[in-house]
């Protein structure tokens, strides 16, 4: 199978260079033809356009920002669709966009799969992604050898759109995971504890999670990385609002995460990693927590 593959970013390019290392056939595109040529060191082939990506190979793959950016490229690609043609979007999208798109995909002949992924820029590396997909079993099994060189587990979780849904939920359990972890440190700092040995204790304890063992760490080394930003924790935190309000459901926990969420963009936190917004909390609070306690 000939994969075409649209948006090198931080998820994409180590996305691409399992795909390649892995013996498929690639050709990526990006606006920003360095990654594309970096890519072609690897062994992958520079796209010449989307339209005669679409026209010639047998699949592309997506990974964007969000919403907006994945229908103007879908549009282009839809253009020059032959039938057959496989799209598979990896990026986070409002689930009634998927739906639409897997509808004007099938005008086409071709099929389309929501499936975002799950994981750090690290997990990707190492092909070890969750991918979470929604469209037809027939579309999902044609995918599913590339994103099985991606990803560690993946997963068709129903008709269009399900992907997309289960990316949402997913997102909404780990910012407010990260946010009230970032408070439990915050408190344990101040009453006194040990933050390493709390750390250590925790996360064999009932209160353990992934958010947990791989931001304590990087608050209290003060190396919060960049494996995410607060701007788009916040941007999927006002997808799952809007699709919270239109079934009429009240989330009182959910509103508390989200407005921790956008109260860090507004504080100049956005294109920070998640785990840097403890810093608006230790501003908020009047001191910072580190390896070794209060400061």
């Amino acid at each position: 199978m000939k994969i075409g593959w649209i948006g090198l970013g931080r998820m994409g390019r180590p996305m691409v260079e399992n795909l390649v290392r892995k013996g498929f056939d690639v050709t990526a595109q990006n606006r920003s033809q360095g990654k594309v040529a970096e890519l072609a060191a690897l062994g992958a082939t520079p796209g010449a356009s989307f339209s005669q990506m679409a026209a010639e190979l047998d699949a592309i793959h997506l990974c964007l920002p969000g919403t907006e950016p994945v229908e103007e490229v879908m549009a282009t690609l839809l253009d020059s669709a032959r039938p057959g043609l496989l799209l598979v979007d990896h990026s986070t999208i409002h689930p009634d966009s998927a739906r639409e798109l897997a509808r004007l995909a099938a005008e086409r002949g071709a099929a389309f799969i929501d499936a975002p992924v799950s994981g750090s820029g690290p997990v990707a590396e190492r092909g070890e992604l969750t991918i979470m997909c929604g469209g037809e079993p027939e579309a999902f099994e044609r995918a599913r050898p590339a994103m099985e060189a991606m990803g560690r587990t993946v997963a068709l979780m129903g008709p269009s759109g399900s992907g997309a849904l289960t990316k949402i939920v997913n997102n909404v359990l780990m910012a407010a995971n990260l946010a009230v972890a970032m408070e439990g440190l915050l408190f344990a700092v101040k009453a006194g504890l040990d933050p390493q040995a709390l750390f250590e204790v925790v996360r064999t304890a009932s209160g353990a999670s992934r958010t947990w063992e791989r931001n304590a760490p990087r608050i209290l080394s003060r190396e919060f990385g960049k494996d995410g930003s607060a701007y788009l924790t916040s941007k999927d935190q006002e997808l799952a609002h809007e699709l919270a309000a239109g079934m009429g459901l009240d989330l009182p926990v959910f509103e508390s995460s989200r407005a921790f969420w956008k109260a860090a963009v507004e504080s100049g936190l956005g294109e920070e990693d998640p785990s840097h917004a403890v810093t608006m909390l230790e501003e908020r609070l009047g001191f910072t927590a580190t390896g070794e306690g209060l400061r």
